[in-house]
């Protein structure tokens, strides 16, 4: 089964085994349908506010933190409900928007109190394909594990769980504030990272589970996905004999979908 004709660029870059462009331009068609329920922010320009407003550190530099159920403002993408997180890498730097953090449902201070909340974060960067930074450093950045006091993530391949400590909402704690540390993370770190941007999905669990074929395809060309695995010729190949039975047969007849319906408009 081929994944998509556009996701056949299978050269290695140091571990990333294909441009993610596809995806991100997967991502904008999502947008697109809802550009009636998003909002478009910008991130902070100084990184100083974050750490003098909320102490944010570098990485490694922080405390380990734990936040209560009774210390808890917002706790999203709860294994109950739906929750995604994602790094899309490309080499096309005009695909990324650097600073922008677009945000899809209500923020903190519109949540109802606890949760859960279904939660989608889906990290976009440019990358330069002569300075590619370590693939599992890219990865284990998104979750800002102990690095913002107020935000405490448990991480789950494919998923974030995460909690807003009370204090941290009553000082502010937004979104934008999640973005601003991610881009901020992302482009003061690593060189390689031309250009950063965030989306976030709180709006419903439809939503979040609508990039459930772009997250699995994010891991079959990260080289992370438990069962699939992008072959040299652009087939997904897989060892489960018993498809009946398997979990992931729904997101593969997606994909056979999407390939059939490609190569028809191309006859």
């Amino acid at each position: 089964m081929t994944i998509t004709e556009e996701i056949v660029n299978t050269d290695t870059h140091k571990g990333i085994l294909g441009d993610m462009a596809p995806l991100i331009s997967r991502v904008r068609a999502f947008l697109a349908e809802r550009q009636d329920r998003i909002d478009i922010r910008r991130a902070s320009a100084d990184g100083r506010a974050l750490k003098e407003q909320f102490g944010f550190t570098g990485r490694k530099a922080g405390s380990p933190q734990v936040i209560l159920a009774s210390d808890t403002a917002v706790e999203l993408g709860h294994p109950s409900t739906a929750s995604q997180a994602l790094v899309l890498l490309t080499f096309q730097p005009d695909l990324v928007e650097a600073g922008r953090i677009t945000v899809a449902g209500p923020d903190f201070d519109r949540m109802d109190a606890g949760g859960p909340h279904p939660f989608g974060q889906i990290v976009m960067l440019a990358i330069d394909d002569a300075r590619v930074p370590d693939p599992f450093e890219i990865d284990n950045t998104q979750y800002l594990m102990h690095r913002l006091p107020g935000y405490m993530v448990r991480s789950v391949p494919g998923r974030l769980w995460a909690r807003v400590g009370r204090a941290a909402r009553r000082a502010g704690m937004t979104l934008d504030t999640l973005g601003s540390a991610l881009i901020s993370a992302y482009r003061e770190e690593f060189e390689g990272v031309l250009a950063a941007e965030v989306l976030f999905i709180t709006s419903s669990r439809e939503d979040v589970e609508a990039l459930n074929i772009v997250s699995t395809e994010a891991q079959i060309l990260a080289g992370r996905h438990k069962k699939l695995v992008l072959g040299i010729d652009g087939d997904v190949e897989c060892a489960e004999l018993a498809c009946e039975t398997c979990e992931e047969k729904p997101v593969c007849d997606d994909l056979r979908d999407i390939v059939i319906k490609r190569r028809k408009t191309r006859q």
